[in-house]
């Protein structure tokens, strides 16, 4: 049973010793009465666009936690952004590519978001002119919080613990694009390419969002799932509503997958999860690989899916086919770093990892060193440019 409640009523609760939490965190407690924060915090942005011929200081209307560029054409350019946080422009830091930007294939390069720290000002270099580029600067703005209160856990005891959108701050208002939903035949591991030691990954994941749904006009932020430094797993891709206290599963209620923006020509029948930071040259933390293997587990466990497999891929909505990995990483389906070289080489033990916890057979262990990191495969680019209006997971 679910109720909302007043501000008051739930300051009353808090004193009378009821459980309160926000998310997973209410679940982990003890007692028959639960309180559940629902937070919704907007973003407040700004976009400002012009030519860059070399060197260009950005002056921001307010003090920014988070910024992404994005310019016209030049993929290999580099470009590097400095910020002003109020004690001039610190060391200048490398902008990588941001992977679903990289699946609009409209002419722009997507730099992926960057944690700005309370910049006032952003200084970008480039070692090329660069037409047209936008700077996009973000920070949370309003925030609203509603209160419900649960009796019982409603949560599947087997799902591991989710932070639901609502528990990360997400603005539905935002989200413009329709759900579609398919059987999930493979599951799919990212990393994000922001910032490593993250002091606060629930910001950076709404930025995220913000630049997937607005900017790049994919109408919803592009992965099913995302996992911090911590291990903590949080919801990604809308799929449905779902009753406070349970843990979103990104299904609908028959068990198919949502439809992310996560690997283009393979988004549909495929759950995309990614890790915070950029694991090119490190590896994720102990606990982040806990996180996303609990999560491979339980949806390879309840698909009927072999970690350690290679079974064919069907898209559901073009019939194009092809065999791979059913635990892949992205570089696997498309040309990206992604996710990361280190992590990538690290996915035969995920998946033995996998296997061992939902009581499969793990693959013997290899005993030769590691090959190196395999070429990407080529992306297929399509005949014409995708729409500007938003278009979710249309690119299948």
């Amino acid at each position: 049973m679910t109720s909302r409640i007043s501000r008051r009523t739930f300051m009353r609760l808090i004193g009378a010793g009821v459980v309160v939490g926000s998310g997973i965190d209410a679940l982990q407690l003890v007692g028959p009465t639960r309180v559940y924060a629902r937070v919704r915090i907007k973003t407040r942005a700004h976009e400002e666009e012009r030519n860059v011929d070399s060197d260009s200081v950005f002056t921001l209307p307010f003090t920014a936690s988070h910024v992404a560029v994005h310019w016209e054409g030049h993929h290999d350019a580099l470009v590097r952004v400095a910020f002003d946080a109020g004690a001039g422009f610190a060391a200048a830091s490398t902008v990588l590519h941001d992977e679903v930007g990289e699946q609009k294939n409209d002419g722009r390069t997507y730099g992926a978001v960057m944690i700005a720290g309370g910049a006032s000002a952003v200084r970008v270099v480039t070692d090329r002119p660069l037409p047209r580029l936008r700077m996009l600067a973000m920070v949370d703005g309003e925030r609203t919080v509603t209160y419900d209160t649960v009796n019982g856990v409603l949560a599947a005891p087997s799902l591991p613990a989710v932070i639901s959108r609502a528990g990360w701050g997400c603005d539905e208002s935002l989200m413009t694009w329709p759900p579609e939903f398919y059987p999930i035949q493979k599951l799919i591991c990212h990393h994000t390419a922001t910032q490593n030691r993250d002091p606060d990954p629930a910001a950076t994941i709404r930025s995220i969002y913000y630049y997937h749904a607005v900017t790049q006009t994919w109408g919803d932020i592009g992965y099913n799932f995302l996992v911090d430094e911590s291990g903590r797993i949080y919801e990604g891709r809308y799929s449905r509503p779902y009753p406070t206290g349970a843990y979103p599963t990104g299904e609908d209620a028959t068990g198919k997958g949502v439809t992310g923006a996560h690997a283009y020509q393979f988004n549909s029948g495929t759950v995309g999860i990614a890790l915070l930071g950029t694991l090119t040259s490190q590896d994720t933390t102990a606990a982040g690989r806990n996180g996303i293997e609990q999560m491979l587990a339980w949806k390879a466990s309840t698909h009927g899916i072999d970690p350690n497999g290679s079974n064919r891929y069907t898209n559901p909505v073009t019939g194009a086919g092809t065999t791979f990995a059913n635990i892949a990483g992205h570089r696997d389906v498309n040309a990206t770093e992604c996710p990361g070289g280190v992590f990538y080489q690290t996915l035969p033990t995920v998946r033995n990892d996998v296997a061992a916890a939902i009581g499969g057979t793990p693959s013997p262990s290899p005993t030769a060193a590691p090959s190196p990191t395999p070429t990407p495969k080529p992306t297929p680019k399509p005949k014409h440019s995708p729409s500007p209006t938003p278009t979710g997971g249309a690119n299948h």
